[in-house]
Formats: C-alpha cells, structure tokens, sequence
C-alpha cells in the first residue's frame, strides 16, 4: 500500500502507512467482555503510549502506537516485565469464550483479533 494512502476508518495507526484494520462489530456489541482487570498489569505502557489525547476522550487513538514511540516509552519501563506481562495478557485472551473485547481504560471496542494484532505489535516493538 502506497505510504499516502490513508488508514481505514477505526484502524489502529501503528506505523508510516501501517494500521491493523478494524473489524466491524455491528451486532456484537452486546456479547463483549471487560479485560480491564487483565489490562492493570500493563498500566505503566497503556499511559507512556497515551500522548496523543486522552483515552477517556478519544479512545485509541489517543495512543501512540508507532515503533519509534513504543522505543521511547520502552525507556521509562521495565522491559522484562512488560514483555510478561503482554505474554500473560495473550495467554488469557485465549481463554475467553466470545469475540469481542471491552476496556473502559482504553475507552474501546475491539474485536478480540483485532486487540490480538496490537498485541504482536507491541511485542515486536518491545520484547525483539
């Protein structure tokens, strides 16, 4: 894809031309499941990344999710342990019965693959 090409609509930027596409959830909504409790772990990243906005306001686009902002944030932090962190987090999300997740912390819907997608990225970015 051309890098003047933009993103589609609700897709995760996560690099010069680069997103994870949003998967609709029209009909799904209903059927989500909060994974705030899953995400505490990981507040110290979820706040280095949030330099755009507020999540509250903007959800999460309010993150910045490209790699050269992720090795910035990787500086304030325990790189080990997020690393875990994110590790224990995929490991859960593999075990829940539905398709579709809710965090009121990042203020967003997500289809589970879609958040299992910005998952493997930040592990790229982080933990290679």
């Amino acid at each position: 894809m051309p890098l003047s090409a933009k993103p589609p609509k609700n897709s995760i930027p996560i690099g010069e031309g680069k997103w994870i596409e949003f998967i609709d959830l029209t009909g799904r909504y209903e059927g989500a499941i909060e994974i705030d409790l899953l995400l505490n772990d990981l507040e110290p990243l979820w706040s280095a990344l949030e330099t755009q906005c507020v999540a509250g306001c903007c959800g999460l686009d309010a993150f910045d999710f490209y790699p050269e902002n992720i090795a910035s944030a990787k500086e304030g932090l325990v790189a080990s342990t997020v690393c875990q962190n994110l590790s224990s987090l995929q490991a859960a999300l593999k075990e829940l019965d539905g398709d579709v997740v809710l965090s009121r912390r990042l203020n967003n819907y997500a289809d589970i693959a879609v958040f299992h997608a910005l998952l493997v990225h930040l592990q790229r970015n982080l933990c290679a």
